[in-house]
């Protein structure tokens, strides 16, 4: 999701995107200074909006810190490093579902025929949707702007990047919605969210499925454990996902699960230590994007749940038409999630409300 030097060194999609951003910063330079030029030449006097280098620099080394920062959600953090590079031009990716294969005989002899057998194949992917946003200054401020050392105007860009890892903290939560709320399908294929999405187990807390409030706080630990195991099972069992799971639950879970129990000789065995250890589960986190009885969990592992990036999030400057255009940037990045399932639709990914 970030444009930095060890995802542009090391992928030919990321160097690509670097060089889409520079482009683009260089097209607004040569614009101004053309523009800039001709006043000149008409006699008028006019701003030169040139952005300097370490403006640039700047807003980069913001953007890279700012999507690091923990704003509580934690699973966005957890993902940035199984990020995927795509072209730009990638709306879609698509990848290959085999099933399995090989009809494997035992005999003394190895003279029975060998029974040939071959995978069969079917296909899912993902959409690949551009998330932005912009902010801009009269045109009157940029002198003030330059003496200042455009301070106000990083701020503006660090808060932009900001409501950009929001939104993409939501898209993988709720899915890629348009303007008017509703999900974006190309070419038959959408995602829907961990909340939704029919590639993502869902389980029901409620009435007609575990019938258990995580948030109860007068729940024994046998009782929140045998519960939580119903959940875990979904994927460890039911689905037969091989990879151990990290957990991501609420506050209000966390911290009913903060509580010792009497059933615990030691006070140091808090409810959360214990369910950490069971089999297939990786970690238990905290995620303030979840609320109330919701649990949510997946592998760390680019096999299951990945981003996939047509476009890191950068910041480039908008063209002046004219010489009282204010001075607009836009800050912007493509990303979508692959959450894979195998050739028989079992999954590695959960959410449970």
């Amino acid at each position: 999701m970030l444009l930095q030097k060890s995802l542009i060194g090391n992928s030919r999609a990321g160097q690509e995107q670097w060089e889409e951003v520079k482009h683009a910063r260089a097209a607004y330079k040569a614009h101004e200074e053309m523009f800039a030029n001709a006043l000149r030449a008409s006699g008028l006097k006019a701003n030169e909006g040139l952005i300097p280098q370490d403006v640039y620099q700047e807003f980069d080394n913001v953007t890279v810190q700012r999507f690091r920062s923990d704003d509580g959600d934690t699973f966005l953090n957890d993902l940035l490093p199984m990020s995927r590079s795509v072209n730009i031009g990638k709306l879609v990716t698509k990848f290959r579902r085999a099933s399995s294969a090989g009809q494997v005989q035992t005999s003394m002899t190895g003279q029975i025929g060998v029974k040939m057998d071959q995978v069969e194949y079917n296909y899912d992917g993902t959409i690949v949707p551009i998330h932005d946003t912009g902010y801009g200054r009269n045109f009157r401020e940029w002198n003030a702007q330059r003496s200042e050392g455009f301070d106000a105007l990083i701020d503006d860009q660090r808060e932009s990047v900001a409501a950009i890892r929001r939104k993409v903290a939501d898209s993988f939560l709720d899915g890629h919605k348009d303007t008017s709320g509703n999900v974006i399908v190309v070419d038959g294929l959408s995602w829907s969210g961990m909340r939704n999405d029919a590639r993502v187990a869902q389980v029901n807390l409620g009435g007609g499925g575990v019938n258990f409030n995580f948030t109860d706080q007068t729940k024994t630990y046998a009782e929140i454990e045998a519960a939580f195991k119903q959940v875990r099972d979904v994927l460890y069992i039911t689905n037969n996902c091989e990879r151990d799971a990290t957990y991501y639950v609420s506050r209000e879970i966390a911290s009913n699960l903060e509580r010792n129990s009497s059933e615990f000789a030691s006070s140091e065995n808090k409810i959360l230590q214990r369910l950490a250890g069971l089999m297939g589960v990786a970690a238990i986190k905290t995620s303030s994007k979840l609320s109330g009885n919701e649990i949510m969990a997946f592998p760390l592992d680019s096999d299951s749940v990945r981003p996939v990036v047509g476009m890191g999030v950068n910041t480039v400057a908008m063209p002046r038409p004219v010489y009282n255009s204010n001075y607009e940037f836009a800050v912007w990045g493509a990303i979508g999630f692959e959450v894979r399932t195998d050739y028989a639709n079992r999954k590695c990914a959960l959410f449970a409300q």
